[in-house]
């Protein structure tokens, strides 16, 4: 029996740890320091949040640590735990390749609502909207804190690290726990039956696959089957759509990205407005809620066409150095330093750095000859983000707007960004994604606490009833309110 247990035991080690890469002090020291100076040479807003003597002392505790051999992934964590305490939503780490969890994926599709999840999908035999209590022992709520580190957010704002969460739980998980073969799932089923179920890990292309079947992209809301080809139209699609509500003489524009062409973007926006116009519809739905982000001049470019006046979007773009810190690791830029970086600051010094009290895009910022003149509601959510969190705050200092919701996951005041470069690290072969630029924002009401996310006008959550009904929420408030 001893023999049997220490056999098992010494699977299971070896399971969860084969994919590691061991490291010896001195490499671990040299990528730490490589990290901590890419930080602290470069960062423009590192010590927003967290006070200098605070984040010292983070990096002398990991430092202190380094006296014996490390793994990549220990490594990853000792470096999550700056970046988290940094809070920069664009500041992402990435964790080697050598950590494969590709074939051993926790297999439940979960949802957060106040801070506990729920299956969001029936698979298993575990029905829509059961509570999980305990994932192998641990509960739930204590798994939910550990998982957090790995999200980033700007500022204190924790609807998107939830989103997050949502979406990536597998990898998060196995990060944090080690890749596991098998999860003993505690719950409680909505009617209040708790059960015991246990549950093979499945690869990630299942789980994936599996995604696109959430009960909270709202399917049937819509009066269609929730699956793939529903994910795709509505989720997944990149591109701007439009869809009617002719009952209510309401459109429903979807941009669930600010990526792609500029040009692309903005020639599509011309065809949909042409078309609603035409419709001559009352209200004007922008569902903003699954982008996270891209390009600033398509955000600008749209709300060009719902705006009834000239607008701002930032007063500010700052720099703590004008070249990119330890070149040497670079792997990727999307930018040219000498042109967007040194040229563009070095005849705007300020005493810590350089800083443009200008927008240049301010030009463009004016009402579309042909916009929407109805009245405009705009969704947000927690994966609103980056260009997606600006073009929300615009509609948030527009009084002919109302923005519905959640917090967005982008920062109210400011946002780091514009200047996004790559770096590998020589030894654990960790990357680092780090904006040079901080962006201060144009807002009108100051009194929004520090580090908080666009909050909406009027916020409306996901509710567990929501959830197993396939309701959308906020859809179903502005539709009933159109309605009288």
């Amino acid at each position: 029996m001893k023999r049997t247990v220490f056999t098992v035991l010494l699977w299971v080690t070896t399971f969860t740890l084969f994919s590691q890469k061991s490291l010896d002090s001195s490499a671990v020291a040299e990528d730490f320091k490589i990290f901590e100076n890419i930080l602290k040479n470069g960062h423009p807003s590192l010590y927003e949040y967290t006070s200098k003597d605070s984040l010292d002392y983070l990096f002398n505790a990991a430092k202190d640590s380094f006296t014996n051999e490390l793994s990549d992934i220990d490594l990853y964590k000792k470096m999550i735990q700056i970046t988290d305490n940094v809070k920069d939503g664009h500041l992402l780490l990435f964790a080697p390749e050598t950590i494969k969890t590709d074939q051993h994926y926790f297999p439940l599709i979960l949802k957060i609502i106040n801070s506990k999840f729920y299956a969001d999908t029936d698979d298993f035999g575990i029905p829509i909207g059961s509570r999980i209590d305990t994932i192998n022992g641990n509960e739930s709520i204590k798994i939910l804190e550990k998982l957090k580190k790995y999200s980033p957010t700007d500022g204190y704002n924790l609807t998107k690290k939830y989103r997050d969460i949502e979406l990536k739980f597998g990898l998060f998980y196995a990060y944090e726990y080690g890749l596991t073969k098998e999860f003993t799932i505690v719950y409680t089923e909505p009617n209040g039956d708790r059960k015991t179920k246990k549950i093979t890990a499945e690869s990630f292309v299942k789980v994936k696959l599996r995604n696109t079947r959430r009960h909270s992209y709202f399917a049937h809301f819509h009066n269609q089957k929730n699956g793939f080809d529903f994910f795709s139209k509505y989720i997944g699609n990149k591109a701007p759509f439009v869809y009617y509500n002719d009952e209510l003489s309401t459109a429903v524009l979807v941009i669930n990205s600010f990526g792609g062409d500029i040009r692309v973007f903005k020639s599509s926006l011309v065809k949909i407005f042409k078309e609603i116009n035409e419709k001559k519809v009352r209200h004007l739905v922008v569902d903003i809620r699954n982008n996270d982000g891209g390009f600033r001049p398509n955000a600008v470019h749209l709300f060009s066409f719902i705006t009834q006046r000239t607008f701002k979007q930032i007063i500010s773009e700052y720099v703590v150095s004008l070249s990119i810190p330890e070149k040497d690791y670079v792997t990727r830029t999307f930018l040219n330093e000498k042109q967007s970086l040194t040229d563009k600051f070095k005849n705007h010094p300020v005493y810590d750095g350089w800083k443009l009290n200008f927008d240049d895009m301010e030009a463009i910022m004016v009402p579309d000859p042909n916009r929407f003149i109805g009245k405009v509601y705009v969704l947000t959510g927690g994966s609103t983000f980056s260009a997606a969190s600006t073009f929300a705050l615009c509609a948030k200092n527009s009084p002919n707007i109302t923005l519905i919701g959640e917090e967005t996951g982008g920062g109210y005041y400011f946002y780091n960004g514009e200047f996004p470069v790559f770096y590998e690290f020589p030894n654990s072969k960790i990357t680092l994604l780090m904006s040079l630029e901080k962006i201060e924002q144009h807002v009108k009401d100051t009194s929004i606490p520090h580090g908080s996310g666009v909050p909406p006008d009027k916020y409306i959550k996901l509710s567990l009833n929501n959830l197993i009904e396939g309701k959308d929420p906020l859809l179903d408030y502005i539709y009933r309110m159109i309605k009288g």
